[in-house]
């Protein structure tokens, strides 16, 4: 019933917002500038509120005193992409479905250099602190939009801001999955991913804005119905992962996780020299694999093969809650900005069936940071920035620094991190292991050019990546068929990375544009096969887009197109909630087409998606990961529309 409520206040909304404002040219509005809009309604009526006067910025740059506000993404432009991997250009993989687990397939360095979960295949659905918009509006704005994708898979999201006053606001977001299973899906609402994320929260500014003040609350709740990927039996041919009546690996298996994160940020203006800031965050997280009746562990037990421990019902859970402080010091002198802090971060993990006196480590502990940042320039257009953080219990450091203009721009960053809590110590119904692994070291060095000469952009870049003690999970050799072989290694020599990037962007005619991006990239060392990258990477986009009716409709038809080398992709093991490095299936190179129409009518935007068209000519799919095929051939739909009053 709340979700047919849903969708008829959005359908209620949708039509007011097409067919029922009369708009006047707000200073700055170029896309709403002479409309002429519908005689529903009396002529009279004006909206004089919309995307220019609402407007948003982050915490990060009220925190480094760079005061970039933002106004409402009204942009017709690649509003189809929606599913997580299409925002992440198609860089991550996933387990073929919208909200399940999702890895970059280049390796990436964690924010946090000290104590950390490692479940992390989830952090791309959960909104924090830093992502969450502060919002500056002269009128109520609400969003709301709606995906009704094929094969059951649908995402709602909605979000509402209003000014108390000049200095003060409230705010509210909200995004919910529902997606059903692809493989064996017995009806409509047959789960495969179930995901709520939502948050609240407001800010505070004195008349005088010495002191600035803001407060929120998120929340996450992911859970998945894990199917082990394709079963494979009497046929074992590459056709039979894309049969009709194909089968699951897994029965009555699902991963939860829960993320909460209390969060206030203060700063004190004494003068441009001299102010102060303070920040708290209590953050909760805990993942749960289960697998909650006896049928289910008995049909799943030759995919698993071995009992660590011997408990009906498999419910494994591992938590960890951290609370912290950060107080710093930071200023303006003329064109440079300074900041240095202390973090004080108290941690608790809790393993539901590790004693901490069998540990080699601590698990309830103090860790305290030092650390600064600096910038000289105008970061708008012509900057140098550095960064540095240190731990020194575990002598952990991250550092950074970055020159950048308008045609160059140059990168170096260096970290030396924690072995993850899930790296070092494991205990459940199916894996048990102990490891004394030492801190990761990885080194990037980055540089690009950014060419604009008339009708083409033009962005070469290039980096080095070198990692040491680098962390992985894979299957380790010397085990009989009883044991998991799914087991984190630590590598015994060094890796490096070098990648070469090519963005262009180029106008055709008048309204014809074409983008595209090609990655080249090499892994060498001692340690290489750690990694397994694919070679070549190349994204594209060809696109025709106008505005019609005196400005009152805009679209843009297209075609994107994606395909990467053949490779051996990490596969994934649903009870560890992990990808690790395999060679036996390699993903073979398949070139991904959709074809899409996105259309903007007054605050409303609409978009059509055919996905994966190459599967009808072809008749097999593609994957991203071993054993689990992509986004099979389907059409999708979404809306979404404003109001500003």
């Amino acid at each position: 019933m709340q979700k047919g409520l849903l969708i008829f206040i959005a359908c209620v909304g949708l039509t007011q917002s097409l067919f029922g404002q009369r708009t006047v040219e707000i200073e700055g509005d170029k896309d709403d500038a002479n409309r002429v809009g519908s005689s529903v309604l009396d002529d009279s009526t004006k909206q004089i509120y919309g995307p220019n006067t609402t407007r948003f910025t982050y915490e990060k740059n009220l925190r480094f005193n760079n005061p970039e506000w933002h106004n409402i993404d009204t942009s017709v432009f690649d509003f189809h992409k929606f599913q997580f991997i299409a925002k992440k250009n198609n860089t991550y993989q996933d387990l073929g479905n919208i909200g399940t687990a999702m890895k970059s397939i280049y390796p990436t360095s964690p924010e946090i250099i000290g104590a950390r979960l490692g479940f992390d295949l989830y952090d791309v659905y959960y909104k924090g602190p830093q992502e969450i918009k502060i919002y500056d509006t002269k009128s109520p704005y609400s969003m709301f939009g709606i995906i009704w994708g094929g094969q059951g898979r649908s995402v709602t999201e909605a979000a509402y801001s209003r000014n108390i006053d000049e200095r003060s606001n409230v705010s509210f977001e909200y995004r919910g999955l529902f997606i059903d299973k692809q493989i064996e899906r017995k009806r409509r609402g047959d789960r495969n991913v179930l995901g709520t994320d939502y948050s609240f929260g407001g800010n505070y500014g004195t008349k005088d804005g010495k002191y600035f003040v803001l407060g929120n609350f998120t929340r996450n709740r992911h859970v998945v119905n894990e199917y082990g990927g394709v079963l494979l039996e009497e046929d074992s041919s590459f056709n039979a992962y894309f049969k009709d009546n194909r089968q699951a690996n897994l029965t009555d298996t699902k991963t939860i996780e829960l993320r909460t994160n209390y969060h206030v940020y203060q700063q004190y203006k004494f003068s441009d020299p001299i102010q102060v800031y303070h920040i708290y965050d209590r953050y909760k997280q805990f993942n749960d694999f289960n697998n909650a009746s006896s049928k289910g562990v008995e049909t799943n037990a030759d995919y698993y093969k071995q009992v660590a421990l011997d408990t009906l019902p498999v419910r494994d859970r591992t938590k960890i809650i951290y609370r912290q402080h950060e107080i710093g010091i930071k200023g303006d002198i003329g064109k440079t900005f300074y900041s240095f802090y202390y973090r004080g971060r108290e941690v608790n993990l809790n393993h539901k069936f590790i004693k901490e006196d069998s540990l080699e480590y601590g698990t309830y502990y103090m860790e305290n940071y030092l650390g600064a940042a600096f910038r000289f320039g105008n970061y708008a257009s012509s900057y140098i920035s550095t960064y540095a953080e240190y731990l020194p219990a575990s002598e952990n450091y991250k550092i950074g620094a970055r020159i950048q203009n308008k045609w160059f721009f140059a990168e170096g960053r260096s970290s030396r991190y924690l072995p993850s809590y899930v790296q070092r110590a494991y205990l459940s119904r199916h894996d048990s292991w102990q490891n004394n692994f030492e801190s990761t070291i990885n080194t990037k060095l980055e540089s690009g050019l950014n060419f604009n000469v008339g009708k083409l952009v033009l962005s070469p870049k290039v980096s080095y990546n070198l990692i040491t003690d680098y962390i992985y999970f894979t299957k380790l050799d010397g085990l009989d068929s009883t044991q998991r072989p799914y087991q984190p290694a630590q590598a015994s020599g060094d890796i490096s990375i070098i990648k070469g990037e090519l963005n262009l962007g180029m106008k055709l005619l008048r309204h014809l544009s074409i983008k595209s991006q090609i990655i080249y990239s090499e892994v060498a060392g001692s340690s290489a096969q750690s990694i397994n990258l694919p070679r070549y990477f190349i994204n594209g986009q060809i696109a025709y887009t106008n505005i019609l009716y005196e400005g009152n409709l805009q679209l843009q038809l297209g075609v994107d197109f994606h395909q990467h080398s053949a490779y051996f992709a990490d596969a994934y093991d649903p009870s560890i909630m992990q990808y690790y490095v395999q060679n036996r299936f390699e993903v073979p190179s398949f070139p991904v087409i959709d074809v899409f129409a996105n259309i903007k009518i007054n605050r409303g935007r609409a978009f059509l998606k055919f996905n994966n068209l190459n599967e009808l000519f072809k008749g097999t799919g593609y994957f991203l990961t071993p054993e689990y095929p992509a986004q099979k051939t389907i059409l999708d739909f979404g809306i979404d529309w404003a109001l500003y009053d």
